[in-house]
């Protein structure tokens, strides 16, 4: 996002935040799921609730009126909220809910403990996509229903992942809008990890990295950018040896392949 919608969608966030110890903020994200997703097949209440020439009072109008009595008083509240921000795009409308849902979600399960677990089954997931391209194909395809999409997650992880992990799944496969599905659940790990107030380094290795390993690395990475560090693991043989770290466009490559790779180079001049 950029512009008004970055400053807009900092005040959602914060909005959203301050409702951390809510007990109805888990209804609330799954309630924002479904105003995205109407959001998205209607798009005369798009242009309405993006038009910055109407008041934010009518804009807040106009969600009270179609969603009061439908979804949860704290997920109308939200709506407005959303409603009421300047927007540099119909999309931008659409992302915002969709992210307040995914936090919403995020803030309940923080509460009661189970994050860390969810960003790392979205992860986990997110990896096996990168490893079954059937999968992939099927998950990311326009023309399979939502209704199949969802069944196919379920047989895959039910018992497996949390209710939050299988819900946000099956939202985001059933509305990628153009993008690619392991960068829309790329987005959603960071988002969660940042919820737990952490960077996500994702560092890909040879080996296995067993507990101590991880802990060093995390420790070393947090001297560099002031901050906790939250790490997934991914196994890659062709690194050879060592590893490489990825923080958002941050890239540390300490592997033997990339240190052949420059050696190679060095030799062809």
């Amino acid at each position: 996002m950029i512009g008004s919608s970055r400053t807009s969608l900092a005040v959602v966030r914060e909005t959203v935040n301050d409702h951390f110890q809510d007990p109805a903020l888990a209804e609330a994200g799954r309630d924002l799921f479904e105003v995205a997703d109407l959001l998205v097949r209607e798009k005369p209440l798009r242009n309405s609730l993006s038009d910055s020439g109407r008041s934010r009072a009518e804009r807040r109008s106009l969600v009270a009126s179609l969603l009061e009595g439908r979804i949860s008083a704290l997920a109308v509240d939200f709506t407005s909220t959303i409603a009421a921000q300047r927007w540099s795009s119909e999309s931008d409308l659409v992302d915002a809910a969709e992210l307040a849902g995914a936090l919403a979600l995020f803030g309940a399960d923080e509460e009661s403990g189970d994050l860390e677990r969810v960003e790392d089954e979205l992860f986990r997931f997110s990896r096996i996509l990168a490893s079954d391209g059937d999968l992939q194909l099927a998950l990311a395809s326009p023309s399979l229903p939502a209704a199949t999409k969802r069944a196919i997650l379920a047989d895959l992880l039910d018992g497996r992942a949390t209710d939050t992990t299988i819900e946000i799944l099956s939202y985001i496969t059933a509305h990628l809008r153009g993008r690619r599905i392991d960068q829309a659940i790329d987005t959603l790990t960071k988002l969660a990890a940042e919820r737990r107030g952490r960077l996500l380094a994702i560092v890909r290795s040879a080996r296995v990295l067993d507990g101590s390993q991880q802990d060093r690395l995390a420790a070393a990475l947090e001297q560099i950018y002031s901050q906790p560090i939250a790490i997934n693991t991914e196994i890659d043989r062709d690194l050879l040896g060592g590893l490489t770290v990825q923080i958002g466009d941050d890239v540390i490559d300490g592997s033997i392949s990339n240190r052949l790779e420059n050696a190679r180079r060095r030799v062809a001049g």
